[in-house]
């Protein structure tokens, strides 16, 4: 007999009534069964959360015992596969999102499920139905899209993680999951925004003056103090929270050629990979609490300051540990955590009255520093995409989609000289054959506004939008529409973030400022005749990334 029953005003589909498993019996693979466990509480060692254990037991007798215990048994085998290989299984900080983003949201909807169906939920009554449920139920809270989408991405992974223990034969992993069920979740996301260049210099004087009072004393450094090396390093290295957390005392190593270099060395459990880049060394110690902040040295400082209390610790080769001074953890000492991290960033923030260009108080993590480095790197290379993806250690399409934008001021540029490029287009008359560039006409690519000024022509095509001498002309109209097709096409593959602050303000300067100037029949005919048979310059905009 088939039951249906209703949840939230959605129809789900019930389950073939039969023998249901004791409550909180977990069936295995070879058919024994698993009972509820005597003890309920989890144990994580430590790692870069403020996580060290969890407890199941408020999530049994609520109608899904089956479910708590399975999840429960799975998370100690994961813990236990990460410790016996080192983290190389699933990191700890991995396992830990299982329960916090995870097993904690999927409980809700596992509780609403039995209450609607009057029934206890075992692992055979996850379906793709049930799962299509949950992702209603998750799309009816109040989080944000992103939100929603690390807590499903979570819950999957920990039953996955079920299936493969065998607390979950019945699932077919290749029908119970939808497939992409937060479409575009990447566009929609905000991604942290680099520093303003005022923002910045009060950061780094902040830092400054924080740097001074710790190279004066002599006492071990405090957890304050921990966090305010680490956005040091995070701020003269790019570097992602993660591997600085997880920065080991011997991660400074001398250059093997060069006497002024030292080599930090990381490991990304992402790309499973350990990376090494070279910092300079101060001459003097006295140079920390200048602007330069030498990660180096600041990691020097923590070697040395901080041993004793590193001997204290299980894992005495992990750098960041400190003596914690509150709590239930008071006089032991204690690893730095993203969650401890993220406070004393906040005491910072507030000590020193950091702001942001409107006033407000600054938002700071080490993401945002990360993008900040990155983005500079980008503008001094002359917007170089390999160069500034070396040094952020990722591919140039993650650097494209997610780090890399135009300065503030490159939309407010393409205004002002949108304005001066209409000018000049009415007061040119004669444009020779030599003049003209795949964009449109110049009144001189040899010595114009942008022109290199050494008897060779512009090739700065892009440029020809922030350049004093562009100028259109009815004969120009074909070319220019193909590059604004081309623009339009290939938004995803030149980067989202370059196409909005470089290529939208270029098709708003056509469609708003030049395009009214020609007669608008000829305007309509040039426009279809380079979307259906663009000129051959512009069939990709290879020659755009060049220029940007």
């Amino acid at each position: 007999m088939k039951k249906d029953f209703t949840l939230e005003g959605h129809d789900i589909g019930g389950q073939d009534a039969g023998e249901t498993a004791p409550e909180a019996t977990v069936t295995t693979v070879d058919q024994s069964p698993v009972s509820k466990p005597a003890n309920t509480i989890v144990a994580f060692p430590v790692n870069t959360t403020a996580f060290r254990s969890t407890d199941f037991g408020p999530f049994y007798g609520q109608g899904f015992d089956d479910i708590t215990a399975a999840c429960q048994r799975t998370l100690e085998k994961l813990v236990a596969e990460s410790v016996k290989t080192k983290g190389k299984s699933l990191s700890l900080t991995t396992i830990v999102g299982y329960w916090t983003s995870g097993f904690r949201n999927f409980a809700p909807f596992l509780s609403l499920l039995h209450a609607a169906s009057g029934e206890r939920l075992t692992m055979a009554d996850l379906n793709a139905d049930s799962i299509k449920q949950f992702l209603q139920y998750l799309r009816s809270e109040t989080a944000e899209y992103g939100t929603q989408n690390n807590y499903f991405k979570a819950t999957k992974s920990l039953l996955r993680a079920c299936h493969r223990c065998g607390f979950w034969p019945e699932a077919d992993m290749t029908t119970v999951w939808p497939r992409n069920p937060f479409p575009n979740v990447n566009k929609r996301a905000k991604s942290q925004k680099a520093l303003s260049k005022n923002e910045k210099r009060f950061l780094i004087k902040a830092l400054g003056t924080e740097m001074e009072r710790i190279v004066a004393q002599s006492e071990p450094l405090t957890g304050y103090d921990l966090s305010v090396c680490v956005l040091s390093i995070a701020l003269s290295t790019g570097m992602n929270l993660t591997p600085i957390l997880e920065l080991t005392t011997d991660c400074v190593q001398p250059h093997p050629l060069k006497s002024n270099l030292r080599l930090l060395v990381s490991f990304k459990r992402r790309g499973t990979s350990t990376h090494v880049m070279a910092l300079r060394k101060s001459e003097e110690v006295a140079e920390m609490a200048s602007i330069h902040l030498y990660a180096a040295d600041a990691i020097d400082l923590i070697v040395e300051r901080n041993v004793v209390i590193r001997t204290q610790i299980h894992d005495p080769h992990r750098l960041l540990v400190y003596e914690s001074s509150r709590g239930t953890t008071a006089g032991k000492p204690c690893r730095l955590s993203a969650a401890v991290l993220h406070k004393f960033i906040k005491r910072l923030v507030d000590q020193h009255r950091l702001q942001t260009d409107d006033g407000k108080p600054l938002a700071l993590n080490v993401s945002r520093l990360r993008q900040t480095l990155l983005n500079r790197v980008w503008e001094l290379s002359g917007q170089d995409p390999l160069i500034t993806a070396r040094t952020g250690r990722h591919t140039v399409q993650t650097g494209n989609a997610h780090y890399w934008e135009a300065p503030p001021e490159a939309e407010t540029n393409m205004r002002f000289l949108g304005e001066a490029r209409v000018e000049a287009m009415l007061s040119t008359s004669t444009i020779i054959a030599s003049d003209r560039t795949p964009v449109s006409s110049c009144k001189d690519v040899r010595r114009g506004h942008r022109a290199p000024k050494n008897g060779e022509p512009c090739q700065d095509y892009l440029g020809c939008f922030r350049c004093k001498s562009f100028v259109v002309t009815g004969d120009d109209l074909y070319r220019l529409f193909s590059f604004y097709w081309a623009a339009l096409r290939h938004y995803d593959t030149f980067g989202g973030k370059r196409w909005t602050k470089y290529l939208k303000q270029v098709i708003r300067l056509i469609d708003e400022e030049i395009a009214p100037r020609f007669e608008a029949t000829h305007v309509a005919e040039q426009r279809e005749k380079a979307k259906h048979q663009p000129h051959p310059f512009w069939r990709d905009l290879s020659m755009a990334r060049m220029a940007v």
